[in-house]
């Protein structure tokens, strides 16, 4: 399996500047990538458009052999099923639903998931990030690093191919954003692709691709 990102530039206004320009980034099978780089200097914007969610200026983004932007709405959500997960940098919850009720609803309702299966995988993750006692609480009731580890969990219970995070550590102490990089290095290490923008420091203590964006180009690689 192989996400790669050809070319593409993306300009949000007429004749404004390009928030990303001529970048060409790829993630395999086993990648732990992370994306560096300030506030505004694209790292959203190119995760966005590699999940499929925001369609490039120019360029192409390809999922193996179908390029994302040249399918159906229903074929590309079927990528969006099996293959390309995304978690956002904002908690999106139901409000009058459990964090349990909020990991599993959506994935039964939109692909028709297990839900034996997957209340088992949730009631995993949630012990392994320190918040299993939180499965029946309702999400107004979470701290903001609390309703990102649930986030994460929501997307992890589906296994996808490739896991695209943006920000997962912000927010988090220090312990609790190793726990989630260390979550996160296991997912690679079993053979799935995990992709993450980041400003944290603390991606130095792992075996990672490093990619550094500067005004929406790509500048450097470790």
């Amino acid at each position: 399996m192989e996400l790669k990102a050809q070319n593409i530039s993306m300009k949000y206004r007429k004749n404004g500047r390009n928030v990303l320009e001529d970048v060409s980034l790829s993630v395999k099978d086993g990648d732990y990538t992370a994306l560096m780089g300030e506030s505004g200097s694209g790292k959203s914007t190119l995760l966005a458009i590699m999940a499929g969610i925001l369609r490039p200026t120019e360029g192409e983004v390809h999922f193996d052999d179908k390029n994302l932007y040249r399918l159906k709405d229903a074929e590309l959500s079927e990528v969006h099923k099996e293959g390309i997960a995304f978690v956002p940098q904002s908690n999106i919850f139901i409000k009058n639903h459990t964090v349990l009720e909020n990991i599993i609803t959506p994935h039964i309702i939109q692909k028709g998931a297990d839900e034996t299966l997957l209340r088992e995988k949730a009631e995993e993750y949630l012990e392994r990030f320190g918040i299993a006692d939180l499965a029946n609480r309702y999400p107004y009731e979470l701290s903001g690093g609390e309703q990102k580890r649930a986030s994460l969990v929501r997307t992890l219970v589906t296994d996808p191919k490739v896991l695209i995070a943006d920000e997962p550590t912000t927010g988090l102490d220090k312990k609790t954003g190793a726990l989630i990089m260390d979550s996160l290095k296991e997912y690679a290490d079993s053979g799935k692709a995990v992709l993450i923008a980041t400003h944290d420091e603390l991606i130095k203590g792992y075996e990672i691709k490093a990619f550094y964006i500067e005004k929406g180009k790509i500048t450097a690689a470790e």
